[in-house]
């Protein structure tokens, strides 16, 4: 498959040029009613990429969303499964075909980017809790493998956008409030003038809590600056900004605690006070610029920094402070031409990414810092080369292949020398390829297949997590290979009916997984299974009967098993993979009557699902309902709207997060009951005359 590549590649040199607006031409005809999506590093019409990638429009994002997480909209990702939106110490953790679902904080082994910026740091850790869903308006989800384009940590690729700048004069203000002491303020104005437009945004949000010991309260400033370049294109400059200084971590509990109150905190997490703060900033720049008429120029640059403080429910090294700095450049050049006189189209770009985090441990003395045991500089530096090609050899059939090259460098220098020097580094290098086919088979209807590969290093957090308390790095973790197959149909009916359905089959090497010990309970620590098998099936279905009226539904099967692994003398073969559920089903239908208010429903379905990797503990089947509800009057001046929701309906009685092979039991954390918000929203627009 390599030497067809490279073969495939070399043939460029036969191409000759075509403007970019006849090619434009050849890609859009036929489907002027698809979405073009540019998660494969190339802008193609959903339909007819050959891999699996859905999107949320604005609509899913604004209207009458509570927005105190981005899971309910997330939700209706298929094949995304999404565990632990009401935590806010431990974050989203977001699965893809299993990839992400080791997490014990914060997202693994999906790479996340937000407005052409990564989100993601080099060493394969995400964070969404500088992400809001009142500022988002679009999210597009590439399932399975994709280190071919993205790189290391490419399990599956989020791509977020924020609300673009207006076109005249706006403001907003909104206010809401609900259950368990929810409250949130967001404002938001815009506006342009010549070549430049502007939109800031921001949002202060505060709650005590389902349980005992989860009060969350956080503050986010978003802004957005664009220039316009003549025809050619634009830069923007990118600021986010989000302090957090207090989200408290009730913990995980038993199944007869869970059964005894489920609303309790673990008794060590309240007295070690778990939780965290955190603040971190972000600037960036981001270029679309037409170099000629059939090349066209996308680049990037951005700093970041993270400083973090979290308490563990325990006290040897129970007290952590982290300070990160992120920051990259990254280009590509697209070019559009023939080859042989057929559409090709490619893209070859460049990533170069740089991570420090300054890590120290302190004893935890019942919430407050005690000694320091732990001080360790870390480092992650990364090189991306990467290439993407499409070509459409013959009528109705399209060839895609991506190849990249990663360099990655990983540095620790113990600076904590009483009981040695654990000074050490490391460097992974990696070829990744993919490749897929499309064929067009009727009007508006794809079948495809595609493989792809896959790499994900350990993480510096899951590195410095060292069993023995040692300093420097874990030497026995390794990094985690995957090859993944994949074939499926797409396609839409007229505008009224679009249907999607993928087929895959992935075989791992060095998986990744987590586990707790007895004199550190809470603390997370990683080892590898030696191989895993995994299968499944994903589908989509949205269907639009009426004007007024819009249905989705989706369905994700997976059946994920190890083949070899053994630990502390205990064999898992057969065993199925904890944290993921057989069946997985999400959907909704909208109704929006008159011109002035919307009624939508959502739902989602997750089977049992085991919480250990001996498949002794389960967490029961359960369906979650959530409606809501929005009513606008329109003024001369604007708009006014009232909106509310009823979270969990039928008041089901779940668990929302596992925390995998948790000691002494502390699996599950009790999702809240049946909740309400309720808010009012005022508009202010100015027409553009």
């Amino acid at each position: 498959m390599f030497r067809s590549f490279v073969f495939i590649l070399g043939l460029q040199m036969l191409g000759t040029a075509t403007s970019t607006a006849q090619l434009d031409t050849l890609l859009t005809t036929g489907l002027d009613s698809m979405v073009v999506v540019r998660a494969t590093r190339l802008p193609i019409p959903a339909i007819r990429t050959p891999y699996s990638i859905h999107q949320l429009q604005e609509a899913d994002w604004q209207n009458g969303r509570q927005h105190l997480s981005l899971a309910p909209v997330l939700h209706q990702l298929p094949g995304l499964l999404i565990l632990n939106p009401n935590n806010f110490a431990q974050d989203l953790r977001l699965s893809v075909r299993g990839f992400g679902a080791r997490s014990a904080f914060g997202i693994r082994g999906i790479q996340i980017w937000v407005d052409g910026l990564p989100e993601t740091t080099p060493d394969g850790q995400g964070q969404v809790d500088n992400l809001d869903g009142g500022i988002l308006n679009q999210a597009s989800l590439l399932s399975g493998p994709a280190s071919g384009m993205y790189g290391n940590a490419a399990g599956g690729v989020i791509q977020l956008q924020t609300e673009a700048p207006p076109e005249s004069a706006m403001a907003e203000a909104r206010l809401s409030a609900g259950s368990y002491g929810f409250q949130r303020y967001t404002l938001k104005g815009g506006g342009r003038s010549g070549a430049y437009s502007w939109l800031a945004y921001g949002a202060h949000t505060r709650q005590e809590g389902y349980r005992e010991h989860s009060r969350v309260e956080n503050t986010l400033l978003n802004g957005r600056l664009r220039r316009q370049l003549g025809d050619r294109g634009q830069v923007e400059l990118l600021l986010n900004y989000v302090n957090s200084p207090i989200a408290q971590d009730p913990g995980g509990l038993s199944a007869d605690a869970l059964s005894e109150d489920r609303r309790q905190a673990w008794g060590r997490n309240l007295l070690y006070d778990a939780g965290e703060s955190v603040e971190q900033g972000r600037a960036g720049l981001t270029l679309d610029y037409a170099l000629a008429e059939d090349l066209q120029l996308e680049a990037y640059g951005f700093a970041l920094f993270r400083d973090f403080s979290n308490l563990l429910p325990f006290e040897g090294g129970g007290a952590v402070g982290l300070f990160r700095q992120f920051s990259g450049l990254g280009g590509r050049l697209r070019h559009s031409g023939t080859l042989l006189g057929q559409p090709w189209r490619q893209v070859w770009g460049v990533d170069a990414q740089a991570q420090r985090d300054q890590r120290e441990r302190f004893d935890n003395l019942e919430g407050e810092r005690g000694d320091l045991v732990f001080n360790q500089d870390e480092v992650f530096r990364s090189l991306g080369l990467y290439t993407v090609q499409e070509w459409q050899p013959v009528n109705r059939t399209w060839l895609t292949a991506a190849l990249r090259y990663d360099a990655n460098f990983l540095s620790a220098e113990d600076a904590f020398l009483s009981d040695g020097n654990d000074s050490g580094d490391r460097s992974y290098q990696n070829f990744s390829p993919s490749a897929g086919i499309s064929y067009d088979y009727a009007s508006g209807h794809h079948v495809y297949f595609n493989y792809s590969y896959s790499f994900e290093t350990p993480t510096l957090s899951e590195l410095s997590a060292n069993p023995g308390g040692a300093q420097g790095f874990n030497e026995d973790l390794q990094p985690q290979q995957a090859h993944n197959y994949e074939a499926g149909l797409k396609g839409q009916f007229a505008s009224a009916l679009e249907y999607r359905m993928a087929a895959f089959y992935i075989q791992l090497e060095q998986e990744r997984l987590p586990y707790e010990l007895s004199d550190s309970p809470g603390r997370v620590f990683y080892r590898n299974a030696g191989r895993s098998r995994r299968r499944g099936v994903e589908s989509w279905l949205q269907w639009s009967p009426f004007s007024n009226w819009k249905g989705r539904l989706s369905y994700t099967f997976s059946d994920f098993v190890y083949q070899d692994y053994e630990a502390s003398g205990v064999a898992f073969d057969g065993n199925i993979l904890p944290g993921i559920p057989r069946h997985l089903w999400s959907g909704m239908i909208a109704w929006q009557y008159l011109p002035k208010g919307s009624v939508t429903l959502e739902g989602r379905y997750l089977s049992e699902l085991f919480a250990d990797d001996s498949n002794m503990a389960t967490a029961s089947a359960f369906l979650e309902l959530n409606l809501r509800t929005t009513y606008s009057w329109a003024f001369s001046w604007g708009e006014l709207q009232a909106f509310g929701g009823i979270n969990n309906l039928l008041d089901a009685r779940y668990v929302s997060n596992i925390r995998l092979n948790a000691f002494g039991g502390r699996f599950f954390e009790a999702a809240p009951g049946r909740n309400v918000y309720l808010g009012l929203q005022v508009g202010l627009q100015r027409d553009k005359s």
